[in-house]
């Protein structure tokens, strides 16, 4: 009989000792569930705080060095760009200079040729007949003309043309009581052009 109450008191204090030790988990369990809150929560805070952090925009100190630094950059740079600006323009008015040059050399050893021309219109004038003479010269005009219009020279259209002193030279004016006024009526000289430059201006009569 006594062996079997030693036995119901073990099994009661095994009893005592398991709900114990149940509680103790229970206490343990919880204990890590408000650890790991605890740590979550100081995740998410320390989270928001790098947030906040990163939105705040970080002042920036300049230091007189380099605040020299930055105006002596933007000096060059206006520098530079006043020099660019410069050498555009120079480059641009050496094109335009070469181009004037070459036009003038050109319009002045055509120029050499046109009493030539003259000559050979001159005498055009009177191959009247069909003889061979007659068909030289008129063939030589031909090919004088040719050549010159290969070269970009055309002669003006001047007479019955309004005038123009950029392209006519009047050395002569007759009175007329009809409304064509400033009207070529003759042409002493014809004028030729290159492009637009006038190598040689048109010697005309005009009405007034």
């Amino acid at each position: 009989m006594k062996n079997k109450r030693k036995v119901e008191k073990m099994s009661d204090k095994e009893k005592n000792i398991n709900e114990e030790t149940k509680e103790e988990v229970i206490v343990e369990a919880d204990s890590k569930e408000k650890a790991e809150e605890n740590v979550e929560n100081t995740n998410e805070t320390s989270t928001e705080n790098v947030d906040k952090e990163n939105s705040e925009e970080p002042e920036i100190t300049i230091s007189p060095e380099l605040k020299k630094m930055v105006e002596k950059c933007e000096e060059l740079q206006d520098k530079y760009m006043r020099l660019a600006a410069e050498y555009d323009n120079f480059r641009k008015r050496s094109a335009k200079e070469k181009e004037n040059v070459y036009s003038d050399a050109f319009a002045k050893a055509v120029s050499g040729i046109l009493p030539i021309i003259d000559n050979i219109e001159r005498a055009v004038s009177f191959a009247t007949d069909d003889s061979e003479m007659s068909k030289g010269v008129l063939m030589l005009k031909k090919q004088s003309l040719d050549a010159l219009e290969k070269m970009g020279v055309k002669a003006m259209e001047s007479d019955g043309a309004e005038f123009n002193p950029e392209l006519h030279n009047a050395v002569m004016h007759e009175e007329d009581d009809s409304e064509n006024k400033n009207i070529v009526s003759e042409t002493f000289q014809k004028g030729y052009l290159y492009g637009d430059k006038v190598i040689r201006h048109a010697i005309v009569k005009v009405l007034n």
